[in-house]
């Protein structure tokens, strides 16, 4: 009995993680707005993303990059 528990939870903890890992490479549900930024911290870039007919990008994607969730952008 203790040992199908543990099989249990160490499955749950596997769909959690990679549920967790695809959303965070872009292949989960995100939706928002990647900024990108020059080394002076100047915004240089932005892309949407999950937005449906507002997807799209504008400028260049650089290392230095914050996102937000929401589609709103600068575009």
């Amino acid at each position: 009995m203790m040992r199908r528990i543990k099989l249990g939870l160490v499955a749950v903890g596997l769909v959690v993680a990679s549920g967790m890992a695809g959303a965070q490479s872009g292949g989960g549900c995100l939706q928002g707005t990647w900024h990108y930024f020059d080394q002076s911290g100047r915004l240089v870039g932005e892309q949407t993303v999950g937005c449906g007919a507002d997807d799209g990008a504008w400028g260049s994607r650089t290392s230095t990059s914050t996102f937000s969730q929401g589609c709103l952008s600068a575009m």
